[in-house]
């Protein structure tokens, strides 16, 4: 006999914001259910965010021991051991999702492992171990997140063609990667592997690398890539790829020159697309770009009683986006009124140098119609920067020309993913380029740098030289 359970607030999928907005549900005093097929913290916690990272930090130590002479540091490097990289990397892993788990457990959240479908508004059904569940729901939050998108090449179906999800699974380094894609994943898997000493070729389809960034930045990121013996190849369209014994060949064209490359490994980093459940749209769920379901600014669907979050609802994939509408989604579907401000929602690229960005960039203001003041700041000339051996890169604030006001900010430097939280509040808060060139900053530190931005609007840098 299949068990059935009554609750408030009924979530499809444990991922950043499933997770997040059971946890917040909870402390709001609804009764909750989650049910997650896989393992909790979705792709960012187990195939994303926290094990690149964790593999990106072995890479630049590694780095950073073969630079010991140039601080006084004598002695040959350690060098890497990819199979007790990879331990450690699976237990932070380990250690966040345990963490994850426990926040639900404690919270007394109905947790059902299994795949989830949904029957209408207020019904979920569960195919578990145990058997089906059926959870009764006044309100219910879609947070399915997305799966690797797939281009249509040929010769993508072969064991030597990967998505990110397979490549963080192989057990010895490749001598030879190329990359279909120059986008967040690419550069970060390009940064891993080139640390590993892999041949990397990134081929992107755009004229720039980070096509949604700013075309200044990415020319930055674009030299320190190059600088780091990778091969970059713009405005390339993939035409066919050819696995045999020696090896893997992608065929390319470059403004309609012919061009290849070979590899033993081929990563198809060419984004992500929403998962978006089968039944929903049956049911009548609007979608939109990419098939994501469409939501309001409540987070809710076209369907009365359903919400939605995350990267199931389209727009840049980031984690910490999802957390914010699985937060919204909730307190809207408990009788609370609260929004998602996405023009101070930070991006960040853990390449090193790392790059962040937060609200308009240049080019996105001008499109605006906007009239702009630039400041900027190179690291080069911040003390901190040049004690670590960090000069490459620089602040970029762009305010509006007449207030002053703060409309967005881009960082390449080192730590940019720590710095861009200041310029992240200035642009939620509408605060002045003058406040933040006022702020006493603490010396010598790298956020000197976001000061001294924030003081070239105004004409009045010490430091930039």
């Amino acid at each position: 006999m299949a068990q059935v359970y009554e609750v408030k607030l009924a979530i499809l999928g444990g991922g950043p914001a499933g997770y997040l907005a059971a946890v917040r549900a909870a402390q709001l005093g609804a009764d909750v259910a989650i049910v997650e097929r896989d393992q909790f913290g979705g792709v960012c916690l187990n195939r994303g965010c926290i094990p690149t990272k964790a593999l990106l930090r072995t890479v630049e130590l590694a780095a950073l021991g073969g630079r010991g002479q140039e601080f006084g540091v004598t002695g040959q490097p350690s060098a890497v051991s990819w199979s007790a990289a990879h331990s450690r990397k699976s237990r932070v892993v380990k250690s966040l999702r345990l963490g994850v788990e426990h926040l639900l457990g404690k919270e007394q959240i109905h947790i059902f492992r299994g795949q989830g479908s949904i029957v209408n508004s207020a019904r979920l059904a569960v195919e578990t171990d145990e058997g089906t569940v059926t959870i009764n729901c006044r309100n219910m939050l879609v947070a399915t997140g997305s799966v690797p998108a797939r281009p249509n090449i040929p010769g993508v179906p072969s064991a030597a063609v990967l998505t990110s999800d397979e490549l963080l699974s192989l057990e010895e380094v490749p001598k030879r990667l190329a990359i279909i894609g120059g986008g967040v994943i690419g550069l970060e898997f390009a940064q891993m592997f080139n640390g590993l000493g892999t041949k990397v070729s990134i081929i992107e389809m755009a004229e720039q690398v980070l096509p949604q960034e700013d075309a200044e930045m990415a020319g930055e990121v674009l030299k320190s890539l190059k600088r780091q013996g990778m091969q970059v190849h713009l405005s390339s369209a993939v035409t066919e790829i050819i696995t045999a014994e020696t090896g893997t060949k992608v065929k390319f064209k470059t403004k309609d020159k012919d061009n290849q490359v070979e590899a033993d490994y081929v990563l198809l980093a060419t984004g992500r697309k929403p998962a978006v459940p089968t039944e929903l749209v049956a049911l009548g769920a609007a979608t939109g770009a990419q098939g994501a379901l469409v939501v309001n600014a409540q987070m809710a669907t076209t369907i009365p009683g359903i919400y939605a979050a995350g990267d199931v609802t389209g727009g840049k994939l980031l984690a910490h986006k999802a957390y914010a509408e699985g937060r919204a989604a909730v307190e809207n579907a408990l009788g609370s009124s609260c929004g998602v401000n996405y023009q101070a929602v930070p991006s960040c690229v853990y390449i090193q140098p790392e790059l962040a960005t937060v609200g308009l960039n240049e080019n996105e203001a001008a499109q605006q119609g906007r009239e702009v003041k630039l400041g900027r700041f190179y690291f080069r000339n911040n003390g901190r920067a040049l004690c670590l051996g960090e000069r490459d890169g620089l602040v970029k604030v762009v305010a509006d020309s007449r207030t002053h006001g703060i409309l967005g900010a881009q960082i390449f430097g080192p730590q940019a993913t720590e710095l861009i939280s200041e310029l992240t509040l200035a642009v939620a808060m509408g605060i002045k380029a003058e406040v933040l060139a006022d702020l006493v900053h603490p010396h010598p530190t790298l956020s000197e740098a976001v000061m001294e931005a924030c003081a070239d609007v105004v004409g009045r840098a010490i430091h930039k030289g």
